[in-house]
């Protein structure tokens, strides 16, 4: 399995990086090997011109030629993509918001091909238990991923009380997680949306839920617009079910 680790904070023994440190040891004692880290304090990676011209490729890129031309096969071929970002101001670092800006360079025309069936480590870390701040993130992401069929597993560590190298309680939670992705890959693309031109393949029917619930394009808030659904995105689990459970009935009834 090929693992991909984006560290955005600018301090390399901050709380996020000393998280993803134990998640990457419980990776390799369970055998994993591949393991690639990014510090992206150290790299060029730099903001988004918006010009579209990445979607006119074929393979994953970028007009802009900084250190994002060796992210992008790399990203390609992780099975396994950790973000480890603070929250600053409500939000992701903005070390993390620019190189997440840049991976449109990932869709090259393929829609959420280059990103569906992988698995999504998140991992945030907040100074206080702000009601909003890391919930934004998390619900950021939870709509990411679901749009691009992606697994999605997050650790968050409050840091009120102190530096997290002195919660073992947290580091153990970040060592098991990390083991239990050892020898873990990504399963089959066999379902495909049925959305107009939409090109998207999923791994399963709850798969495509999630990605028919989140999508924000026309076609797809029309799709859901034709089958009497609210646009509630992936806020919380009420349409991604209520669609999977209406996918699954059509199905059945096909069979009969």
């Amino acid at each position: 399995m090929k693992t991909l680790v984006v560290e955005a904070s600018p301090r390399r023994e901050g709380n996020s990086i000393t998280i993803a440190r134990s998640f990457i040891r419980g990776l390799r004692d369970g055998g994993e090997t591949e393991i690639r880290e990014y510090f992206l304090n150290d790299m060029d990676v730099r903001p988004c011109l918006g010009c579209w011209k990445c979607l006119e490729m074929s393979e994953p890129g970028c007009v802009i030629d900084d250190d994002m031309s060796e992210a992008y096969p790399e990203l390609k071929k992780a099975n396994l993509i950790v973000f480890a970002t603070p929250i600053y101001w409500w939000h992701i670092a903005g070390q993390m918001k620019i190189f997440l800006d840049r991976m449109e360079g990932l869709l090259n025309g393929n829609g959420p091909n280059n990103l569906s069936g992988k698995a999504l480590v998140l991992i945030l870390t907040h100074l206080v238990e702000d009601p909003d701040g890391v919930e934004l993130a998390i619900r950021m992401f939870r709509s990411i991923t679901g749009w691009a069929g992606m697994r999605l597993d997050v650790i968050r560590y409050c840091s009120e009380k102190g530096h997290v190298s002195e919660c073992e309680e947290k580091l153990d939670e970040a060592y098991r997680l990390g083991r239990s992705y050892s020898g873990w890959a990504a399963p089959e693309l066999s379902v495909k949306c049925m959305v107009e031109n939409c090109v998207g393949m999923f791994s399963s029917v709850e798969s495509l839920a999630r990605h028919l619930a989140s999508a924000a394009g026309l076609n797809h808030r029309a799709w859901r617009s034709e089958h009497g659904l609210q646009d509630r995105g992936m806020a919380d689990d009420e349409l991604w079910t209520q669609i999977a459970r209406m996918l699954n009935d059509e199905s059945a009834a096909k069979d009969r």
